[in-house]
């Protein structure tokens, strides 16, 4: 509900007005350097700020408040990333739900093996055993048990519901020479942070994880480092992503009976109106005759120099205006049809041109 509040925020939107949310929120959560405007999102930060009790939980292992919860809620039945929900608080299930998110960074460092799951929890490799083995996790059935339990330094006490194929024989094989490294000591089983340097939790590590939808944008996060002002950095975000209100992007919210371009008659889209239309073409003719650099022909050709903006400032700052320039003439000529679907302060701009 927040986000909600915070997205009509964003885009000014209202019962009063109404406007249109060109980018969708999980895209505006995203981090500057994801390719996203790095707006906070709440419901991810609140998840993160929450995980940071499990962090706290093992430094403050002998605290009265860590007592209570180990009592209450078992936490060391084998670790604090299973326990169990039922009869937690409203804020230990708000805990225990980051705690599940939180797993994906812990790896554990093993010592007695007593507070480490065989199967579940990560401590050798990329990802858990039961990752790395599903075919025999799925028939095993000492599933949740510790290292401890499976492990007594010389053979893996592992049963399984049925007998197995050569191809799993020669899965296991690699299984017990896993374990056989296992050297267990006297040391409490600690967990270790991986998406840190030093080890340790922190917030800000692991919304950058659950933030990052997989894709790292060459172009886009260097668009922030240009010299030119706030509402040109968001305008080429927007032109980027394809969210500009063209008409074909507009047709996909509401009806729209002409589609063609306000220079030439081809249907209008982001990437005819900025680099195919023939009043663009030519205005990018001028720039590359001016500048001997060829710019242009498609967006790469203009956010390719972006990466090194120290170098090629002047370019930028040119190509960026030139962009600005051309959708404020295409939203004049709007304006002036009546078809104009912009805010009240490019409302004035138009009429101050006029």
């Amino acid at each position: 509900m927040i986000n909600s509040h915070m997205a009509n925020f964003f885009w000014d939107n209202s019962e009063e007005k109404h406007k249109y949310h060109l980018a969708g929120w999980p895209l505006i959560a995203q981090n500057k350097e994801f390719g996203g405007l790095g707006v906070p999102d709440l419901r991810t930060l609140n998840m993160c700020l929450l995980a940071s009790w499990i962090h706290r939980y093992h430094l403050q292992d002998n605290v009265l408040w860590s007592q209570i919860i180990k009592s209450k809620y078992r936490t060391e039945n084998p670790n604090v990333l299973c326990c169990l929900e039922r009869n937690a608080s409203p804020f230990s299930k708000g805990v225990q739900g980051a705690a599940q998110a939180a797993a994906l960074g812990y790896q554990w460092l093993v010592g007695d093996g007593r507070r480490v799951r065989f199967w579940e929890d990560h401590w050798f490799g990329n990802s858990s055993l039961a990752v790395q083995f599903w075919q025999l996790y799925v028939i095993n059935n000492e599933q949740g048990a510790t290292i401890s339990q499976v492990w007594d330094g010389s053979e893996l006490k592992l049963t399984f519901r049925r007998t197995v194929s050569q191809r799993l024989m020669l899965q296991w094989e690699e299984l017990t020479q896993i374990a056989s490294n296992i050297s267990l000591n006297n040391e409490e089983d600690a967990p270790v942070w991986r998406f840190t340097s030093n080890g340790q939790y922190s917030v800000q590590s692991l919304y950058a994880v659950l933030s990052f939808r997989g894709v790292m944008p060459i172009h886009i996060p260097a668009v922030w480092q240009l010299n030119v002002p706030p509402r040109v950095h968001i305008f080429l975000w927007l032109l980027y992503n394809n969210k500009l209100l063209t008409r074909d992007n507009l047709q996909k919210k509401r009806n729209v009976e002409d589609k063609s371009c306000l220079f030439c008659c081809e249907e209008e889209s982001i990437n005819h109106l900025f680099f195919d239309c023939c009043v663009s073409k030519l205005i990018w003719g001028w720039i590359s005759e001016v500048t001997e650099i060829q710019v242009g022909v498609d967006f790469e050709s203009i956010g390719r120099w972006w990466i090194s903006n120290n170098k090629n400032a002047v370019l930028n700052s040119t190509c960026a205006a030139t962009l600005w320039s051309i959708w404020k003439l295409r939203n004049l000529l709007c304006f002036q049809e009546g078809k104009w679907q912009g805010g009240p302060e490019e409302v004035r701009f138009c009429a101050r041109l006029q």
